[in-house]
C-alpha cells in the first residue's frame, strides 16, 4: 500500500477517482464493442474477396506463362504496353470512435477487348485472356488491399482498447477500492478511539 493520508478529504478524492475510472472503463467498453461490430461486418466479405483475388491471380499467372511460351515475350509486352491506363481512386477517412480508418473506392473494371488499346486481330486469344485476368486481379486488389488495411487498423485499436479496459478494471479500480477500504478502516478506528476516550473522560468526572 502506497503512502496514503487517511483523511476524509483523501477518501472523497479516491471515491471521485473511482467514479471517473468506472466511467472511463464504460466508455472504452462501448468503443471496443463498436470497433468489434465494424470489424465483424467487414471480415466475411474481405475473406471472400481475398480468396477470389488469390484464385484470379493464380489463373492470371498461369495464363501469362502460356502466352509467353506460345506467343512470345514481344507479343505479350506489346499488348501490355498498349493496355496501360491510369487507375483513379477516391480516398476518404472514416472516424469510428476516434479511430481513423481509410475507405477507398474505385471505378476500375475489366474492359471489353475493343477498349483495351490494341488490335484484337493482331493478338491471340491467349493474350486476350491474360489481359482480362490481370485486369480482374487488379480490380479485386483495389477492393481487398484497403479493406485489409482497415481491418488491421481496427484489430490494432481493439487490442489497445482492451488493454486500457483491463488496466482500469483489473489494476486501477481494485487499487482505488483497496485504498478506500484502508482509509475507511483507519477513520472508523479513530472514531471508535474518540468515543472510547470520551467515555473515559465522562467516567472520571
Amino acid at each position: 500500500m502506497e503512502q496514503i493520508s487517511p483523511t476524509r478529504t483523501e477518501l472523497l478524492t479516491r471515491k471521485s477517482q473511482i467514479k471517473l475510472a468506472a466511467q472511463g472503463a464504460e466508455l472504452l467498453r462501448g468503443k471496443r464493442e463498436a470497433l468489434v461490430r465494424e470489424f465483424l461486418s467487414e471480415i466475411t466479405s474481405f475473406r471472400t474477396e481475398r480468396d477470389s483475388m488469390l484464385r484470379t491471380l493464380t489463373e492470371a499467372a498461369q495464363s501469362l506463362m502460356r502466352s509467353l511460351s506460345i506467343d512470345g515475350p514481344e507479343a505479350v509486352a506489346s499488348a501490355g504496353f498498349a493496355e496501360r491506363r491510369s487507375v483513379e481512386v477516391i480516398v476518404e477517412e472514416q472516424n469510428i470512435w476516434g479511430t481513423r480508418v481509410t475507405e477507398v473506392e474505385s471505378e476500375f473494371a475489366v474492359r471489353a477487348p475493343k477498349d483495351r488499346g490494341y488490335s484484337v486481330v493482331g493478338t491471340s486469344a491467349r493474350v486476350d485472356e491474360t489481359v482480362e485476368r490481370f485486369e480482374a486481379t487488379l480490380e479485386l486488389i483495389l477492393k481487398v488491399a484497403p479493406k485489409q488495411q482497415k481491418l488491421a487498423r481496427l484489430a490494432d485499436e481493439i487490442r489497445k482498447t482492451s488493454r486500457r479496459v483491463n488496466a482500469l478494471e483489473q489494476r486501477l479500480l481494485p487499487s482505488l477500492n483497496e485504498q478506500v477500504r484502508y482509509i475507511r478502516g483507519v477513520l472508523d478506528q479513530r472514531e471508535r478511539e474518540d468515543v472510547f476516550r470520551l467515555k473515559r473522560i465522562k467516567g472520571k468526572r
